[in-house]
This record gives structure tokens, C-alpha cells and sequence, in this order.
């Protein structure tokens, strides 16, 4: 193929290809060329790094195709721009664009379907917003939906992603929490969604009962519908407020708060839907600088439920973003 290349020294090659490399102009897919004592650099563009460069024909070679960006075709000035990471969740990809890169979206998702063959969709995330933690999304690749089938720890979950929010993220932490239940426990999970947590819960330990509730009438259906498939017969759903859930519920040995923008506001309710003794699994999204407080929140409300503090851990789940981490809190309270 013709292309432009950058003509350097034998003993300067290396060096130069990394700089080339990180600018994202060095052409991948073809030979390195040789001539006389100098190396022939193929580069997308014509690229003015001091040195001389040439018009000529490369012979094309295979290269390993590593990421999405290795088949995209964008101007080196956005290739640093574009996302270096996106979920995946079963055959749908979900990718936050940066907003001077909107105009390429479609190529981008295009990109993750020929770097991916088994992505189905890409969808565009736009932030989770409302009440009910809803994905803003737009297809920009592959077929006109927003539902799939997730497997995580074996099990499987239908999700619609603009209907009921998922993170394939969690599924670690989900897992963590699993393996600390107790035979004969009773739990509640009252921001349900799907059912992660619930059905995993139910299926690999062998809890009393899992109180599974979401106040989102449609992820209550896909909750009801991933019960079923998944034959976790230990889980009760219900639909409702979390507040209201808890009353209901009470006593539980188990609470997961699952809800990181806004849990805190529900910890009286989950103390108070403890028996004599229990747990509490809360999340936020935190500065590092807010643990503190966050803590003594927790604290604050075990006390005025007429809980003691036995036990108070915490660690961070995942980077939020560059200053916040998703932190989960785990609270061991006995009453008296």
C-alpha cells in the first residue's frame, strides 16, 4: 500500500517508532521498510519530527489486534481521546464518549463491533440518572435493542439496560458479599435490581430467605423472570420503597445497600430491620477525604437504633472516577 514514512537513522528506529506509536500515526499494518543504512517508518499521515520522509509503496503484514483502537481510523490529534476501557454486558458493549468525540461515535461503535465479532450492540452511556438509576443510552452500532442475557459466577441475567441499571463491575464484590453469608440467614436486598447479589446468594450459600425488592416496577419483572430461570427458590421478591420494605421484612440478619449515590439515607431502616445482632453493607461514592464522616454517620446511626458498634471495615470496590471511589462499609452491630 502507499503511505508516507519517516526516514531515521538504524541506531534511532526504536526510539522514534514509540514516539510515533504514542502519537498514534505509526501505520501498524504494514512491513517496516529498510534502505541503505536507514529505516523506513510508514505513518498514516505525513508527521514532521525533524527528520526526513518519503511517499512510497510498504508491503502490508499481519498485526495483532489488541484493542478497538487498533482499527479505528481517527485523526492522531483524537486518538488520544478515545476511551481506553468500556463495559461489556453479555453481547452489548457500553462506552462513555468523550463530548469532543461525539461526532466520531458511530465509528467508534462500529470499531468495537470489528475488533469484537460476539458484541451484538454498542450503546453509548450517558449517565445514570433518576430516581430508579436509569442509563441515559443510545444505540450507536449493531442491532436496535438494549437487552441481552449476562452470565457472572455461572448464573444468568436478563437485563434491559435502559429500563433497569447493571454494572458487570460488581461482579467481584457481589461474589465478596455472597461468601460471607451464613447458613440460615435471613437477608434483605432491598436495591435489588436484576437480582445479582439475591440469586447468587440464594444459589451458592444457603441463606433462610433473600428478601430481593427494587422500587422500579421493571426491574422488579426482569428480577421476577431471572428468579425463575436461575431456580433460586429462596428468594422472595416484593416491589416497593426500601423504607417501606424493611418494616415489612424485619428482622433480618442481612442488609445490602446497594446504592451508592444515596444508601446512607436508608441506614436507621436497615439497623432497624436487624434482629438482635446483624450486618450492614453500605455503599458511597466517596472523596477519600469523606471516608471519615462517613463513618461517623454509620456510627451515629447504629447508636440511635440501640445498636453497639462490633465491627466496622471498609475498602474500595472500584475507582469512580479520578478522585472518588465506589466504598463499601461493613457495619457488625449488637443491640444494648
Amino acid at each position: 500500500m502507499r503511505a508516507w514514512a519517516v526516514v531515521v537513522p538504524r541506531e534511532r528506529a526504536e526510539e522514534v517508532r514509540r514516539t510515533l506509536l504514542e502519537r498514534g500515526v505509526l501505520l501498524k499494518q504494514v512491513r517496516i521498510a529498510h534502505e541503505d543504512d536507514s529505516i523506513l517508518l510508514p505513518t498514516r499521515e505525513h508527521v514532521d519530527l525533524g527528520f526526513p520522509t518519503k511517499e512510497g509503496e510498504f508491503e502490508e503484514g499481519f498485526v495483532a489486534v489488541r484493542s478497538y483502537k487498533d482499527v479505528i481510523e481517527v485523526p492522531a490529534s483524537a486518538r488520544r481521546l478515545l476511551p481506553s476501557s468500556f463495559d461489556v454486558v453479555g453481547d452489548i458493549a457500553i462506552i462513555k464518549i468523550p463530548e469532543e468525540l461525539r461526532a466520531r461515535r458511530m465509528a467508534i461503535g462500529d470499531a468495537i463491533r470489528r475488533w469484537n465479532p460476539k458484541i451484538g450492540v454498542v450503546l453509548e452511556d450517558r449517565g445514570v440518572k433518576g430516581e430508579h438509576r436509569i442509563r441515559e443510552i443510545d444505540v450507536i452500532a449493531g442491532e436496535p435493542r438494549t437487552t441481552t442475557v449476562h452470565t457472572e459466577h455461572g448464573l444468568h441475567y436478563r437485563v434491559d439496560l435502559s429500563r433497569a441499571y447493571f454494572s458487570p463491575r460488581l461482579a467481584s464484590e457481589r461474589k465478596r458479599i455472597a461468601d460471607l453469608i451464613e447458613a440460615g440467614e435471613t437477608v434483605a436486598d432491598p436495591f435489588a435490581g436484576v437480582g445479582p447479589y439475591s440469586i447468587l446468594i440464594a444459589k451458592r450459600r444457603r441463606p433462610s430467605e433473600v428478601h430481593a425488592s427494587d422500587a422500579n416496577p421493571r426491574a422488579v419483572r426482569f428480577l421476577r423472570e431471572n428468579v425463575a430461570a436461575n431456580r433460586a427458590d429462596r428468594v422472595t421478591v416484593r416491589q416497593g420503597d426500601a423504607h417501606a420494605i424493611l418494616r415489612q421484612v424485619a428482622p433480618v440478619d442481612r442488609v445490602i445497600l446497594d446504592l451508592p449515590h444515596s444508601a446512607m439515607d436508608y441506614l436507621g431502616a436497615a439497623f432497624r430491620a436487624l434482629g438482635a445482632r446483624g450486618t450492614v453493607h453500605v455503599y458511597g461514592i466517596l472523596e477519600a477525604a469523606e471516608e471519615g464522616e462517613a463513618r461517623d454517620r454509620i456510627q451515629s446511626a447504629a447508636r440511635t437504633a440501640g445498636f453497639r458498634m462490633k465491627g466496622l471495615s471498609q475498602h474500595h470496590v472500584r475507582a469512580y472516577s479520578p478522585t472518588k471511589y465506589q466504598t463499601a462499609f461493613d457495619v457488625t452491630v449488637v443491640r444494648g
